[in-house]
């Protein structure tokens, strides 16, 4: 099995809402990536609406049409629902998935912060049409995210709260000491996500708390790389390696072209005991 890459050619080159045009210079990055014969480049296709509706109101998606960055926001959610598709059914080993004008703050009628469609709720509605029962959400993004009480699901923001029954975790990391102290935080949520046996991990990681980011928490670029090291091995220990990471909030165009190759790399690295295991099966 390869690793998914998701990412359209109209992400390139549009002043995208808080973003930016941070993938301006991706091309060169995806020409390298589809060279890997383990990565596999894939072009989404726009979320369906019928899906869109089963997770905002009739009248917010109309008012949404009408904005610029709709059909952007439309090929973000594709590619989160195909991705999670596919590592569900087997046909990837895990995936990244590129955005913009969409991400973790869109409830059913409303939606700020630069994300103007769910990207989680129409996947999820989508795996439990596939059988899935449980799923971890792990929030690395600067800004607190809205969430789904029906998933397991840690956001590291600029607060402490445990909310809807014990589903939802707010980590505090607003006071953060550098790279050790925030992988540490996360690292203490290891044993809620092992005691709640997800059958998969969603990760949306947001690369706005680099020191030279919007959402600054002084934290480092290969923080970013060493973060998705550490989830990608608990994926492998709980959850049959399901891993699949979004690209959450961030405008510095050079932190991106720096983490996501090397993130990428990391995803293809798997245990070796459990890649011996497998091989055997």
């Amino acid at each position: 099995m390869t690793i998914g890459v998701f990412f359209h050619r109209e992400f390139i080159g549009k002043n995208w809402p808080i973003v930016g045009d941070r993938y301006a210079g991706f091309k060169r990055i995806l020409e390298e990536l589809s060279k890997d014969p383990e990565i596999t480049v894939i072009e989404p296709e726009p979320v369906s609406e019928e899906l869109l509706l089963r997770v905002h109101t009739k009248e917010f998606l109309e008012e949404q049409k009408r904005a610029w960055y709709y059909h952007g926001a439309k090929l973000t959610v594709g590619g989160l629902v195909r991705a999670c598709e596919m590592v569900w059914k087997g046909e990837l080993r895990n995936a990244v998935v590129f955005l913009v004008a969409a991400g973790h703050h869109a409830s059913r009628s409303s939606a700020w912060g630069g994300t103007y469609l769910s990207c989680i709720g129409p996947a999820l509605i989508r795996l439990r049409e596939l059988g899935l029962r449980k799923l971890a959400l792990i929030d690395t993004d600067a800004h607190h995210g809205d969430g789904d009480r029906n998933v397991l699901h840690i956001c590291f923001c600029w607060r402490s709260d445990i909310e809807d029954e014990g589903t939802k975790i707010c980590v505090n990391v607003r006071d953060t000491e550098g790279d050790e102290y925030y992988l540490e935080k996360v690292r203490e949520t290891f044993p809620i996500i092992r005691d709640f046996k997800p059958e998969m991990i969603v990760h949306f990681l947001g690369h706005d708390t680099h020191r030279n980011d919007y959402g600054s928490l002084g934290l480092s670029e290969d923080f970013y790389v060493e973060l998705a090291r550490e989830v990608k091995e608990l994926a492998e220990e709980v959850c049959d390696r399901r891993y699949v990471i979004m690209d959450g909030g961030g405008a510095n165009r050079e932190v991106g072209e720096y983490i996501w190759p090397r993130i990428i790399n990391v995803l293809k690295k798997c245990a070796d005991i459990v890649c011996l295991f497998r091989s055997f099966r």
